[in-house]
């Protein structure tokens, strides 16, 4: 989700709000992505969280994606490059 900087931690509440155990990817200016376990979020909620967050701030930007394979095999491959780096 992008908003204006000031609303960034909104945001990450609004997020933890539906799903208590998501994890922040990274935020760069005012722009955030968070990885939200299945099995805790229904895609209506989201919706229904990102039109009320609109009517309290500029919401610039926002997207719901499902993880692909591919997603996980690069994440898995960075795991293992990070541990073979630390080495």
């Amino acid at each position: 989700m992008t908003t204006h900087l000031y609303h960034e931690k909104n945001v990450e509440n609004m997020v933890l709000q539906f799903s208590p155990n998501a994890k922040k990817i990274y935020h760069i200016s005012g722009t955030q992505k968070f990885e939200l376990p299945k099995r805790e979020v229904r895609i209506a909620d989201v919706f229904r969280a990102v039109e009320n967050a609109k009517k309290q701030f500029t919401v610039s930007a926002w997207g719901l994606a499902d993880t692909t394979m591919e997603d996980v095999f690069i994440k898995v491959a960075r795991g293992a490059q990070e541990s073979i780096d630390l080495s």
